[in-house]
């Protein structure tokens, strides 16, 4: 995980997915019960298969402001972005949370679900596991403080990183045991505030978007430079929807309708709503970390 939430490129170890929370997002605008059989309804996509019937069965974590669960609802960038795509197809979105950000991209591959969401970037291992959805928008990392530390500023230092992230191999490598991988935001933070690691490295967006709400006393958020030490540090991330390999009718449509709703202006009004720099919703090109 280039301007935009937190950047994770989460862990593909083994999880589980079960547990599906039905969400009322969808389905053109209705109710909820719409499907694709909807007399009322035409998809964008009439081709288009998902797993169960008239669903669109979606693998997320809590990871505001790009996925917020709340009871039986998801919001945040992409959860709106996903009700989005859900109305142009017709189908009610159903989410599961079991096994939290490690099971997002295991479910994918597994196809227990359809796609996963949860500020997944496009890199170059990830294309031999699942489908990469084309850009939704950028993400840069940066480096979060009590006392303004960059990324040279590392060694010899504290440092924690929430398990699945891209730079945390290599991370390792260079600090050591000074090095602490987490597996949630809140304890990474809690350990931030209480001084018990010097920094924390993560999305720019998703820090600033937490302090918002629980703001850490003298804490910086600085973005990242290219460090010798860090390769993943010379390249901003794109973030994407995985979706099933042998499934690229509905990877491409997810293309063609992200396509869609970024010319009509849908992904800048939603970026501008979680208070994100709309233009960080131009990502260019796809691109490969």
């Amino acid at each position: 995980m280039s301007r935009t939430t937190r950047s994770l490129v989460r862990v593909l170890s083994a999880g589980t997915a079960a547990g599906l929370v039905a969400i009322s997002l969808a389905a053109c605008g209705g109710s909820g019960d719409a499907s694709a059989g909807s007399g009322d309804c035409t998809p964008a996509h009439k081709d288009l298969k998902t797993l169960t019937q008239g669903e669109l069965t979606v693998a997320s974590y809590d990871y505001a402001p790009a996925t917020i669960l709340n009871g039986d609802s998801v919001t945040g960038m992409e959860g709106d972005l996903i009700a989005e795509i859900a109305k142009m197809e017709c189908l009610k979105v159903t989410v599961s949370t079991s096994g939290g950000a490690g099971a997002v991209i295991p479910s994918v591959q597994s196809k227990r679900v359809d796609i996963g969401s949860g500020n997944w970037l496009r890199t170059k291992e990830r294309t031999k596991i699942v489908y990469l959805s084309t850009p939704l928008w950028s993400d840069p990392q940066a480096i979060v403080s009590k006392t303004g530390l960059t990324s040279d500023d590392l060694q010899g230092k504290k440092i924690g990183s929430v398990a699945g992230n891209l730079w945390n191999d290599s991370m390792q490598k260079w600090l050591g045991d000074n090095f602490k991988i987490y597996q949630d935001d809140e304890s990474i933070y809690g350990d931030l505030k209480a001084g018990r690691i010097d920094a924390l490295v993560a999305s720019a967006a998703s820090a600033k978007g937490r302090f918002k709400d629980a703001p850490i006393e003298g804490a910086t958020v600085v973005d990242v430079k290219p460090n010798a030490n860090v390769p993943q540090f010379a390249t901003v991330g794109q973030v994407m929807l995985p979706s099933a390999l042998d499934n690229d009718t509905l990877g491409k449509a997810l293309d063609e309708d992200i396509k869609k709703l970024r010319e009509n202006g849908t992904i800048k009004s939603i970026l501008e709503k979680y208070g994100i720099d709309p233009s960080v919703g131009e990502p260019g090109e796809p691109s490969l970390l």
